[in-house]
């Protein structure tokens, strides 16, 4: 809590709460009370609605005003060198608006987060690269993902999963796959090659329909898991596989800004019917969409849709992917 009339204090809490996130890797929530000095905007008349709360702001001295005063009272600053600060910023502010009038053209590079500086250059975006593996490569991965903890006999698995284990390893065998096998083999030949793979969704480390089975539960042990994918080579890229809370638009917004800050990174997140894309939909609408055209940022998220209508009703069945391409489509018609 600080007063943002006290640029001191609030430095030093900034300080602080930096200081907290860099040592113990925790979230800190700041509050900062201060006030809109026009309201909504600089055109705009808060005393509309707010006439009280804006007749009291008005009399207020503003932050700069108060600091001033402060430093010339105890004989830090003269007022002539307070002056002289405020004038070279304005200054400052005056040239690089004039100089912005002089722009006739926006280039989307200026805007670009640093992380995806480089990203493009040297790349044909009409060729699609070579994405194969070698078969021995499929194969390792296949049986890892066919097996529990190799060093831990007293890991004892559900013997559903002994029967899945089982299937697996005769689909490896006689060189066959099904959904889940070919998403264990994209996952895992790409943690080989070192690049990250991120993971979250409702149900996601078992998979909506039993699927998936990417983390094992040990049956007579609380919270003794393993997760065969992250166990496939000694060096290779971290695969994070997480359930996540029924709050589809904070998640999906988590890892829609977590694609924008490493592009050499795959991040799914998985809606397991339509109708935790529509509790998403605000982040789909404003910021996926539109995320080139308005906000100019890159990002790499994959969205995992379901689409099929199994019968629990049009928003459960179908999560209109058809509506996102209209979205996306910069065709006038």
């Amino acid at each position: 809590h600080v007063n943002a009339d006290d640029p001191e204090a609030v430095m030093l809490v900034a300080d602080i709460a930096a200081e907290w996130r860099s040592t113990w890797h925790r979230d800190v929530v700041i509050d900062l009370v201060g006030y809109r000095k026009f309201g909504h905007n600089e055109i705009d008349e808060p005393m509309f609605t707010q006439p009280i709360m804006y007749s009291i702001i008005k009399k207020h001295p503003n932050v700069l005003d108060i600091y001033s005063n402060k430093l010339i009272a105890e004989g830090v600053a003269t007022k002539e060198e307070v002056q002289a600060v405020v004038d070279k910023y304005d200054k400052i502010c005056e040239e690089a608006y004039k100089k912005a009038s002089e722009e006739t053209k926006i280039y989307n590079k200026d805007w670009l987060d640093s992380p995806w500086s480089g990203f493009f250059e040297g790349k044909d975006p009409l060729k699609v690269a070579d994405t194969g593996c070698p078969e021995e490569t499929l194969v390792h991965i296949g049986k890892r993902f066919a097996q529990g903890p190799p060093n831990a006999p007293d890991f004892k698995i559900h013997s559903a999963m002994k029967r899945i284990h089982k299937t697996r390893n005769e689909m490896v065998e006689s060189r066959q796959i099904d959904w889940a096998m070919s998403e264990a083999f994209a996952f895992g030949s790409l943690l080989k090659d070192g690049i990250h793979v991120r993971l979250s969704g409702q149900d996601v480390e078992r998979g909506t329909f039993s699927h998936r089975h990417h983390v094992l539960h040990h049956q007579t042990e609380d919270k003794s898991t393993y997760n065969p994918l992250s166990n496939l080579y000694p060096d290779q890229a971290p695969y994070s596989v997480c359930n996540s809370s029924l709050s589809e638009y904070g998640i999906l917004g988590f890892e829609l800004g977590y694609s924008m800050t490493n592009p050499n990174a795959l991040v799914l997140w998985e809606g397991q019917f339509g109708d935790f894309a529509n509790t998403a939909q605000c982040i789909i609408d404003q910021f996926i969409a539109s995320g080139q055209s308005k906000w100019v940022r890159q990002s790499g998220l994959v969205m995992l849709l379901p689409h099929g209508m199994e019968g629990m009703g049009p928003e459960h069945s179908s999560a209109r992917p058809e509506r996102f391409l209209q979205m996306c489509s910069d065709d006038p018609e």
